[in-house]
Parts: C-alpha cells; sequence; structure tokens
C-alpha cells in the first residue's frame, strides 16, 4: 500500500554514518529526512547532507541542546544556535525550521525571540504541558498557537500528535479534542510515534509498544502532507527499526 501522505526519517544532523542506509530506503521507505540540528555540527555534517538528493525539513535545536526561546537569559545562545539551523536550511534548501517554544518560561518570551529571529520558515510544534523532567513547557495550549498566528509572529504549525495527547490527559480531556482545535491551524507537518494515553508525558515508543489509535490519528493527515516518524531507534539495529515501524503503518492502513 502506498501511503497518501509522505514519510519522514528523522536524523541527528551527526547520523552521517546512516546514511549508506538511508539510501537504500530512499523512495521505497521513506520520502524525506526531517534533520534535528545539533549545535556545532554544520562544518563538519553539511556535505555529507548535501549529496543526498531527498527534502529535508529541519528541526532547531530545543532544551536538550541548551536552546529554550521561554527564557530572556537564552537569548545570546538560543540565536547563535538558530543562525546554525538557519544555514543547514539554507543549504539543504528546506522550506520548513520546527522549534519548540521552551520550557519555565513565558510564551510572551518565545513570541519575542521567535520575532527578533526574522525567519518566515520558522513552524511552531506543539508540546506536552508536562516535560519529560517534570519541566513546565511553553507552547502546549490551542490558544498560545492562536496567538501567535493572529499576531503574525508564525504563520507555520507542526503537529505533534502524541505531545497533543499528553497535554490532553494533563487537562484531563479527550485527546481527539485538542487534536482537533491544532489541526484547524493547518499544520504544515506532522510527527507520530505510540504512546500511553494515561502519561502526561511523552514516552516515544514504537507502533504497537503502546495503546494510542494510530488509525485516527493517521485519518487526519491530509493528503501530501509531511509526516514524521518520531518512534525510537536502536543504532545498533541501523534503521531496521525504521523500516519495521513503516511497516506497520502500512498494515494499520
Amino acid at each position: 500500500m502506498v501511503f497518501r501522505f509522505k514519510i519522514g526519517l528523522k536524523f541527528y544532523s551527526t547520523d552521517v554514518a546512516f546514511i549508506p542506509q538511508a539510501l537504500k530506503l530512499k523512495g521505497n521507505v521513506f520520502n524525506f529526512i526531517e534533520l534535528y540540528i545539533i549545535p556545532g555540527s554544520y562544518e563538519n555534517t553539511i556535505n555529507a547532507w548535501k549529496a543526498i538528493d531527498i527534502p529535508y525539513v529541519i528541526h532547531a535545536p530545543h532544551s536538550s541542546h541548551g536552546v529554550n526561546l521561554a527564557q530572556e537569559d537564552k537569548w545570546k545562545t538560543n540565536l547563535k544556535h538558530f543562525n546554525e539551523t538557519r544555514l543547514f536550511a539554507d543549504e539543504l534548501g528546506a522550506d520548513n525550521i520546527i522549534v519548540h517554544g521552551g520550557n519555565n518560561g513565558s510564551f510572551s518570551e518565545t513570541l519575542r525571540q521567535i520575532k527578533l529571529l526574522n525567519e518566515p520558515r520558522i513552524a511552531l510544534e506543539n508540546k506536552p504541558k508536562l516535560g519529560l523532567l517534570g519541566e513546565e513547557c511553553v507552547g502546549w495550549s490551542p490558544s498560545e498557537f492562536r496567538q501567535a498566528l493572529e499576531t503574525g509572529v508564525i504563520s507555520r504549525t507542526v503537529l505533534d500528535f502524541v505531545h497533543a495527547t499528553c497535554a490532553a490527559r494533563s487537562l484531563e480531556i479527550e485527546g481527539i479534542t485538542l487534536i482537533k482545535e491544532f489541526l484547524a491551524f493547518n499544520p504544515r507537518v506532522f510527527h507520530l510515534s505510540d504512546g500511553d494515553t494515561q502519561s502526561q508525558k511523552d514516552v516515544h515508543l514504537n507502533f504497537g509498544k503502546g495503546n494510542l489509535n494510530l488509525r485516527g490519528f493517521l485519518s487526519f493527515v491530509p493528503e501530501g502532507s509531511l509526516l514524521t516518524i518520531e518512534a525510537p531507534r536502536d543504532p545498533s539495529h541501523g534503521l531496521n527499526d525504521f523500516a519495521e515501524d513503516v511497516f506497520f503503518l502500512r498494515k494499520v492502513l
């Protein structure tokens, strides 16, 4: 079965060792690469990624790598790392640069910094309300996204189905309720893994290892859209875990 949407393989920018395996799967198993930028990796990796003839989506580094748009004192670091991210997007011809809103800060600061970045390709991804380490995430609610769009600070969004499900759990409402609100913003990119409907945290499971309504989520993805698989990969297995997850989705549909 051929998907009506395009499947994305997510890599760190330092994952150049997997490129030979990726080339064997390109076109048949996935259609684009979502590249998460590890700070300081541009000089040593950009030529390797440029050698692949495939569309790219770029994911800016987030709090795991020192970037937090919700905190004013992080601005200089945020700008430095985003400028490197922008270089990747320029060289790889990417139309979208995904960012997170940050955590333990304010959404008004997030909007201020995004505006200063002055990058129309920025697409804001929704977050869970509660982070993996118990931090309070910024950019988890549809009202925040509505504000960002109505003020013109952003024009693009990303819908992470699991993040929305986790946020809904925190609010003690049905996940589908929150998902439908985010769908109203016409997301440019979708993220999907499996997970636990009872968890407020994104546990990132391989398909079939959780209890999420994957078929239901996929029914919301418009034809021709970009869907990045964010299920985990064991590096010792190469890209086999990813290929198995794609095959699982084909069976689901």
